[in-house]
């Protein structure tokens, strides 16, 4: 347990969509009380693309980009699921 999250780690797939729904959770509140949700896909698209871009090893071109912008979706769609995965979770178990 000597490192939580490594840069290798955060290469990968599960690696990017636990740091997404991390950090967006945390700070989605900014834009929720100002900004409609489709402004949050949005954002949450825009830091998955900044991580993989980051993380992910790559040259750049075009091809690339495209790859980690097809990447990005994915993985943003992951950050998705995941959200409506545990808030259903979490509102089934309330009551």
């Amino acid at each position: 347990m000597e490192n939580y999250l490594s840069a290798q780690q955060l290469g990968t797939f599960a690696g990017i969509a636990i740091a997404t729904n991390v950090i967006v959770q945390f700070t989605k509140s900014i834009f929720k009380k100002r900004c409609k949700d489709y402004v949050i896909r949005i954002y949450t698209f825009v830091i998955t693309f900044i991580l993989s871009f980051i993380f992910i090893p790559h040259q750049n071109t075009p091809k690339d980009i495209m790859l980690l912008i097809i990447n990005s979706i994915l993985i943003c769609m992951t950050s998705f699921g995941n959200y409506e995965i545990f808030k259903d979770t979490y509102r089934n178990n309330k009551n």
